[in-house]
């Protein structure tokens, strides 16, 4: 496949589509939004409807009971129900009607005319004695000639148990304005032996309580008034529509009147509140949130219509699909002109890097008719020839060069770690120099500082000897314990209250070593040691003791970041490889060097996180070649699963 082939597939899978792909998200994102929206309005008024039901009917209730109760019509009843049957209020055995009861019942009426059908009383004998109705805009009080539908719950006869403060009846329908409720409240007799004198019958036309509650809503919003919704009440009973915005569904049955709401309206006539969509006959989706009435088995949904309120996303998702697509191959026409050119300089550039690659180092590539990003290109590699046999030239001077930067490196680390050490020595002095014999201490310090300055000098006039690792020309027998105690107490215990040490050091450990170069090396080991544990602090152990065939060791543990597999197999020991963000890196390859130029090895166990543990090994006796107990052994590398072992 050609580069220009290449470049086209890069242009489509990198621009052309995630461009149709954000334009695609955009539409997804937009419509769940519209949907979430939509969801969570009709929840919300759903519940707000069915809330101001419920109080409606809480409150007429609590009214009724109320005006049962009240003793200008509890007389009137219990001394109407007194008149035997058959008297009649023509031969005057009936009491007038007392003209405050009148006055209580119309005020009653009046307080909820817009779903108050009738008010009607019966007497203990079932007999109706009156009905208050709203006619031609006035309340009427009728007295005779009663022809009454509505019969009172049959529990307020209940005989001497306890009255409740009122009865609701199941949902009923009546053929002039369709579904209705009944409440019944207890007119009481005139002392507990006495029982119920009579009843008073709330009729309440549900439609009209149902739609008294929807348009109480705020008014919506110019945006919100854009997306069409629906309220729909049904008898749970009978699945009969006793509400709907859409008049001429009422009083039907809802599986009949709107097939396609079926599944919704089984929900809700077994219990359930919730969430649900349906899809109507002319192909509209819609979001309903349904909901149910506390006594009676009401359910009422309230339902908005996602079609129309996500057109307007719909029709920007598809604006922005063909934007996004014209864009897109207008995009790829620039690339498939400007690519073709490039490929061709491309070309040429290639010849002259195979021309060179062969071995010919004078060929050049000549940028006459180049554009600029190719142009530019060619000069670079002209100039990358020219660089190549400057540097052929120059390669003999280059290594010998490096041979010095080589052993520079290596005595400024020593150096370093020398100054290290005097600078902190210098800090305690300003701290404890009043102290007699912390003044002893730090003469003692700056001699052997002295003495180690001094051999680094010496071995500027040795670089061969110094870069050999024939260190082992002055061993001589050497207690380890004292260089390392020595050694803690220049680098770790100044920093006592930052690091825990815990040295488990026998009395006497001899080896046979050159002292100053295995000093370098526990003085190295230890500077790593703190330097990996850094601010935080941590814990520092140093172990030494002896092993069988006559070998002796120490070793220096932390708690600090670790190392990975990776980087202990490939740049532990290569020189000038560090982590840190000082030094140059020559601190373990110069120590390995010093352990195996004595006969002995160095060991690393390292976990991420939990820390790093070095081992030196090293002969109590001198090393020899023809000793093979004690041949040097590289640096073995482990990996350990858990902690180091300390």
């Amino acid at each position: 496949m050609s580069l220009r082939s290449k470049l086209l597939l890069v242009f489509v899978a990198l621009a052309f589509v995630p461009l149709l792909a954000v334009s695609a998200l955009s539409y997804l994102t937009g419509t769940r939004a519209v949907a979430a929206l939509l969801r969570g309005r009709a929840a919300e008024r759903a519940e707000r409807i069915a809330h101001r039901v419920e109080y409606t009917l809480d409150e007429q209730q609590r009214r009724l009971v109320a005006l049962a109760g009240a003793e200008s019509l509890a007389g009137f009843v219990r001394a109407a129900g007194a008149v035997p049957s058959g008297a009649g209020a023509a031969n005057g055995a009936r009491p007038p009607f007392p003209e405050t009861a009148r006055a209580h019942l119309v005020a009653f009426f009046e307080s909820h005319g817009g779903h108050t059908e009738s008010v009607t009383c019966f007497d203990a004998a079932r007999r109706p004695l009156f009905r208050l109705f709203g006619a031609g805009g006035e309340v009427k009080l009728q007295t005779d000639n009663l022809m009454v539908d509505a019969r009172p719950d049959a529990r307020v006869w209940g005989g001497d148990a306890p009255v409740p403060p009122g009865w609701r009846s199941p949902i009923e329908e009546s053929p002039a304005y369709g579904s209705s409720l009944l409440i019944t409240a207890a007119v009481p007799g005139d002392g507990p032996a006495t029982g119920t004198a009579g009843a008073l019958v709330l009729e309440l036309r549900l439609n009209a309580l149902i739609k008294n509650a929807d348009e109480s809503e705020a008014p919506l919003t110019a945006g919100e008034a854009r997306a069409r919704h629906a309220v729909v009440a049904l008898d749970n009973d009978s699945g009969v529509v006793a509400y709907h915005t859409n008049p001429g569904l009422w009083h039907q049955s809802s599986v009949a009147s709107m097939p396609y709401f079926e599944a919704v309206a089984k929900r809700m006539q077994a219990g359930e509140s919730g969430n649900a969509d349906y899809v109507t006959t002319d192909g509209d989706r819609w979001l309903a949130s349904f909901r149910q009435v506390r006594e009676p088995r009401l359910s009422l949904a309230v339902a908005e219509d996602y079609t129309a309120a996500s057109a307007g996303v719909r029709r920007a998702a598809l604006w922005g699909l063909a934007l996004a697509s014209a864009a897109g191959l207008a995009g790829l026409a620039l690339v498939w002109a400007f690519t073709g050119r490039a490929a061709r300089d491309l070309a040429r550039v290639t010849l002259g890097a195979k021309a060179v690659a062969s071995g010919d180092f004078n060929r050049r590539v000549e940028t006459d008719g180049m554009g600029p990003e190719t142009r530019e290109l060619a000069e670079n590699f002209n100039r990358m020839s020219d660089r190549l046999r400057a540097h052929i030239t120059t390669t003999s001077e280059t290594r010998q060069f490096e041979s010095f930067t080589r052993l520079s490196a290596m005595l400024s680390h020593d150096l370093k770690n020398a100054i290290a050490g005097l600078a902190l020595l210098v800090s305690n002095m300003e701290k404890r120099g009043h102290r007699e014999e912390f003044r002893a201490d730090a003469i003692e310090s700056l001699r052997q500082a002295a003495d180690k300055l001094r051999r680094l000098a010496a071995r500027l006039t040795e670089p061969v000897k110094s870069l050999s690792g024939e260190y082992r020309r002055e061993a001589r027998p050497t207690d380890l314990v004292a260089v390392i105690r020595r050694v803690l107490a220049a680098n770790v215990e100044p920093h006592a209250p930052l690091y825990e040490l815990e040295a488990r050091l026998p009395d006497r450990l001899v080896a046979t070593v050159e002292p100053d170069r295995v000093e370098n090396v526990i003085e190295n080991l230890v500077i790593n040691a703190v330097e990996a544990m850094g601010a935080a602090g941590g814990k520092l152990t140093v172990e030494a003791g002896e092993m069988e065939d006559g070998l002796v060791y120490f070793s220096v543990s932390d708690t600090g970041i670790g190392m990975d597999e990776t980087f202990l197999q490939t740049r532990l020991y290569r020189p000038f490889a560090t982590t840190k963000t000082k030094g140059i890196g020559l601190g373990l390859y110069t120590c390995r060097e010093v352990v195996e130029a004595h006969g002995g090895r160095l060991d690393v166990e390292s976990r991420r996180g939990v820390g790093t543990r070095f081992r030196v090994v090293l002969p109590s006796r001198l090393f020899t070649s023809g000793d093979p107990r004690h041949r040097a052994q590289k640096g073995k590398v482990a990996v350990q699963t858990g902690e180091p072992r300390p």
